[in-house]
């Protein structure tokens, strides 16, 4: 869960102190260790560290500048002094300067996990404040615009329907709808010039067309102002006096949207087209309105600009409509590449289920998914370096004929057998490379261990990112890199000091310890005895 760093330009310093925190015990997932603070800036630049263990006195930038430099890029990562008698006052101004303690060197084991303890402590009860209500209820506000978009883009792409969720919704929202209002909507496109604009330019126009819009409904119209994917922005309106009748209200709004185009050419220097739909009964016909406005947008492209159309004068027509579970986030493939199978499977059935209640006589529209689900389990395999056909094989018959499909129960059982297959060969895939990726590790540190074994060492050895390695490593070997590295140098220290004369701070340098002391220290921990006791019970 937490991620600390440990800064000293002494390495036997560095390594006593990781040594003596109880990782598991205090939810420590890794512990970096720098020689200098320059090393540990870019440690910092490239890991999300929790807790500092910073010396003070460093050649170079001391413990204490490097304490600010962090307090100005991340002012979530606590930090912990070393300090020696001479510093002591020293140390003390530092607490004043967001410290969260200091220790006096050579730190007490009892002393130093006490202090970690606590620091990581005040770090979670600070997320938990983050997390809180009052926050929380602060966040809302501020994003409230942002999340009222979000919502009415839930609405128009038929995700939301009526009940207690919604409603639910709408209120923390401050949105002044709800159901069985009688609703319109009003589709804007922006044409000449502002198709031109830069983005930064667009969202500055888009919100003074909001402004323009506000202005001239106001008093006679309630809104909810939102942009969809293609581009376009859309209103949700509502009479401010729901006594009108309804040929007044159709009325009113076309005068007034007229109005709004007008503001824009004389103000904003710009044409806009503008497509007001029927009215109905919120919610349920806010999607059904904003497809037919697509419909009626997309007959008028190339056509022309700046035109202003009510669907009440158009001719009543039964739009093609088009499936939605299988193009809303996430896609098929993105589930794939995340390797969320429970999801994929779950989207899968969210699609064969739109599919038989309203298409279920449209080949089409089954051919739509075909095409999609293939081209995703395509994807997958030529990503791996494999054909998908040479992953099926004869596991499943002619699998990729359409045309042998005669119903939809058939093209889902092939999809989800399919999906079985593709599964097990990339698990199978990523086992295969994550084992070869162990052995080589394994090999790695056998042959390099008289020498510093650094998690990044590894990493840039076996070309994978640090904290991907340790991952890996556990879910294959089932230990962590660390105490495997533990376990190699203090089994080969056993050997040697069983087998041969070799003084003990020449095993030491043989397995990479510098400090003879540290090494004594590790070996009793992991043996309960001194190397020399050790010895001393095979009489060499």
């Amino acid at each position: 869960m937490y991620q600390l760093l440990i800064v000293d330009d002494e390495e036997w310093v560095v390594d006593g102190v990781a040594a003596t925190l109880p990782c598991e015990e205090l939810q420590i997932d890794h512990i970096y260790k720098a020689g200098s603070a320059a090393e540990a800036q870019d440690i910092l630049k490239r890991y999300a560290i929790d807790l500092l263990i910073t010396d003070i006195r460093m050649p170079g930038m001391s413990g204490l500048e490097l304490m600010e430099e962090i307090s100005r890029s991340s002012k979530s990562t606590k930090c912990i002094l070393l300090t020696g008698y001479a510093e002591f006052e020293y140390a003390k101004q530092a607490l004043k300067t967001g410290a969260a303690d200091y220790l006096l060197k050579p730190v007490d084991d009892e002393d130093l996990i006490t202090s970690v303890k606590q620091a990581l402590q005040d770090i979670q009860q600070e997320w938990e404040t983050v997390v809180s209500h009052e926050h929380t209820v602060q966040t809302l506000r501020e994003h409230r615009p942002l999340l009222q978009r979000d919502l009415l883009l839930e609405l128009l792409q038929g995700r939301l329907a009526a009940g207690s969720q919604l409603s639910s919704k709408l209120s923390s929202l401050d949105i002044p709808f709800q159901e069985q209002d009688s609703v319109a909507l009003m589709l804007i496109r922006l044409e000449e010039p502002f198709v031109h604009y830069s983005h930064s330019d667009l969202l500055l126009l888009e919100y003074a067309v909001h402004n323009i819009a506000e202005e001239v409904l106001r008093g006679r119209m309630n809104l909810w102002f939102g942009k969809e994917s293609h581009g376009y922005l859309v209103f949700v309106v509502k009479p401010v006096l729901e006594e009108n009748a309804v040929s007044d209200i159709k009325q009113d709004l076309e005068r007034l949207a007229g109005q709004i185009q007008k503001h824009v050419a004389a103000y904003l220097k710009g044409s806009i087209s503008l497509m007001i739909s029927k009215w109905g009964v919120f919610p349920d016909h806010v999607h059904t309105a904003y497809e037919s406005g697509l419909i009626s947008f997309r007959k008028h492209i190339g056509s022309s600009t700046g035109f202003l159309l009510s669907m009440q004068d158009e001719p009543h027509t039964v739009p093609v409509r088009t499936l939605q579970q299988l193009y809303e986030p996430p896609l098929l493939t993105d589930l794939l590449e995340a390797g969320r199978w429970d999801c994929f499977s779950e989207k899968l059935e969210s699609i064969f289920e739109e599919l038989e209640e309203n298409f279920s006589h449209s080949a089409e529209h089954a051919l739509e998914v075909y095409c999609s689900v293939i081209g995703a389990f395509a994807f997958m395999a030529h990503k791996s370096g494999y054909e998908l056909y040479g992953w099926l094989g004869n596991r499943l018959e002619d699998p990729l004929r359409f045309d042998d499909f005669r119903t939809l129960s058939q093209l889902k059982d092939w999809t989800f057998r399919t999906a079985a297959i593709v599964r097990s060969e990339l698990e199978s895939e990523a086992s295969n490379t994550q084992t070869r990726t162990v052995k080589k590790i394994h090999k790695f540190v056998e042959e390099h261990l008289s020498e510093s074994l650094s998690l990044q060492r590894i990493a840039d050895h076996v070309y994978l990112h640090p904290v991907y390695v340790s991952q890996v490593f556990k879910a294959v070997s089932g230990e962590s890199l660390t105490d495997y590295i533990l376990r190699v140098r203090m089994e080969r220290a056993a050997y040697l000091l069983r087998s041969s004369p070799k003084k003990i701070y020449e095993v030491a340098e043989l397995l990479g310890y510098q400090h003879v002391p540290y090494f004594i220290k590790v070996f009793k921990k992991y043996y309960g005895s001194t190397p020399q006791e050790f010895r001393d019970v095979y009489d060499l």
